[in-house]
């Protein structure tokens, strides 16, 4: 199985029962449409962000317009930690990408929590860490890795693998367009649909029912050269 560190996309995470009452008794709860931007580049933050339930996508735009998604945050993902530590606004922004559920910490309780609870404390670094690793792996594929891996890397990543289908493909665990990919791994639309054209030439992705599957054989292959 692929880490979550091998790819923008980042599966949920589960926090114990007790940390979760935790964060909702200091926590405002906010719930978000899917495609709704709350974050913009260059906002000052004053709260660090949960993702009880849902997805959000946090990029930046290039100064032609372009996006380039950074990371994609599912259920149990803490975002917002690095610019209300430092006082500094945030570089990305952030759009839910499907119906999400967030509890918004203050600055203040979240200060509060990361000084008094050592459980909450190591969740925060944690989630840092993982990200830092997202992001240190994203540098590595941009410089080395061919836009076509990228696009067979990001989907295996995103593989549901606890579901089989006709014993040899899986489905994914999020819908992406060829607009998601490119912007994720960095390359144009038109060179999207050519390459995952070409993938599923060559057995590694097919379309079935309007949805994208891909081969349990590449899940299988890329996770055992990642281990």
């Amino acid at each position: 199985m692929l880490t979550t560190s091998n790819s923008a996309f980042t599966e949920p995470l589960h926090l114990p029962s007790h940390i979760e009452a935790l964060l909702r008794q200091n926590s405002t709860e906010r719930f978000y449409p899917a495609k709704k931007v709350f974050l913009e580049a260059g906002e000052l933050m004053d709260a660090v962000y949960y993702i009880r339930h849902g997805r959000t996508k946090h990029y930046i735009l290039t100064a032609e317009g372009a996006e380039k998604i950074i990371y994609t945050l599912g259920d149990g993902w803490f975002f917002g930690e690095t610019p209300v530590i430092i006082g500094a606004p945030t570089g990305l922004i952030s759009m839910t990408m499907e119906p999400t559920v967030l509890w918004v910490i203050s600055r203040t309780s979240y200060q509060t929590l990361f000084d008094q609870h050592k459980e909450f404390r190591n969740l925060i670094m944690d989630n840092m860490a993982r990200k830092m690793l997202i992001l240190r792996h994203e540098i590595e594929r941009i410089s080395f890795e061919p836009v076509k891996q990228r696009i067979l890397h990001l989907l295996c990543a995103t593989a549901d693998t606890t579901e089989l289908v006709d014993g040899a493909w899986y489905p994914l665990q999020t819908k992406y367009t060829q607009y998601d990919i490119a912007n994720i791994v960095g390359s144009a639309r038109v060179t999207t649909s050519k390459l995952v054209g070409e993938l599923c030439d060559e057995g590694k992705l097919r379309m079935l029912n309007h949805t994208t599957q891909v081969s349990k054989a590449c899940v299988d292959a890329i996770a055992n050269d990642t281990q």
